[in-house]
């Protein structure tokens, strides 16, 4: 990716239906390449809806993840994707980074777990970054969006870029403030843009935005609507304001390690 850039958030009604899932983020390439962006940003499991049923046809899944690397690398999209992985025996849910040339860059399986998802899936414990070109880029999931510790490793490792992919609805809307101003936060006080694409079934616990390494709303979805927002990010804009106003020696103090150790 260029130093400017175009982001783009699906904001999407997921379902346990794979095909239609993958249908309907394929026109989102579609209609997001047609808007000149150059990253596309879908929700968590979106292309099993979360909690799957243990019938999962990963055979399924995994054309679908190869038809939407298809249409990104044709389309010359970087593409932030949520499925449901298994390996060992175990499953892990997982956001995968598909680049312009339709080749997986990178993934991250989620580390902090919901109620509910605990019994399917099995926790990640690496916070990885990628280079897109002028960019480093992190992602995140969902509930991560809690823990700022996760979004101030990735800030430490170089990410200018958190996409975070989200499946936060059908459930207590008085969790729409408390969201927004979570993933607000978690840009201002790391200086970097993040990108946050959330599922758009009703009635919602956030909606899908994009925000300024200032905190502040770059673009904003309307709620419970399935839509696609843009916004415009520029790698001179992310900032270490906050970072370099931090008291680390207070950390450091033998009275307070203990509690960062817990």
């Amino acid at each position: 990716m260029k130093e400017k850039l175009r982001a783009a958030a699906f904001q999407m009604a997921t379902g346990p239906d794979v095909t239609r899932n993958a249908e309907t983020i394929l026109d989102a390439i579609e209609r997001a390449s047609a808007h000149g962006a150059d990253l596309l940003v879908v929700p968590e499991c979106a292309l099993s809806d979360y909690l799957p049923s243990p019938d999962l046809d990963f055979e399924l899944l995994a054309e679908a993840e190869s038809e939407i690397a298809r249409r990104a690398a044709e389309r010359g999209l970087y593409v932030a994707l949520g499925v449901v992985r298994r390996q060992g025996g175990r499953w892990f849910n997982t956001a995968i980074l598909v680049s312009p040339s339709g080749e997986t860059i990178g993934s991250y399986d989620k580390t902090h777990l919901f109620e509910g998802g605990r019994e399917i899936f099995t926790p990640g414990d690496s916070l990885p970054v990628f280079r897109c070109g002028r960019w480093t880029v992190g992602l995140q999931i969902c509930f991560d969006v809690r823990f700022p510790e996760n979004w101030r490793i990735l800030r430490g490792k170089g990410a200018e870029l958190a996409l975070h992919l989200s499946n936060a609805s059908r459930g207590a809307r008085w969790k729409l403030p408390v969201l927004e101003g979570a993933v607000r936060s978690r840009a201002a006080e790391n200086g970097i843009y993040v990108v946050s694409a959330n599922d758009a079934r009703a009635p919602q616990m956030m909606v899908s935005a994009i925000c300024a390494p200032d905190g502040t709303h770059l673009a904003q979805a309307p709620q419970d609507e399935e839509t696609v927002i843009y916004a415009e990010l520029n790698l001179s804009e992310v900032n270490s304001d906050f970072l370099a106003a931090r008291r680390t020696d207070i950390w450091r103090r033998p009275e307070n390690r203990p509690f960062l150790l817990e």
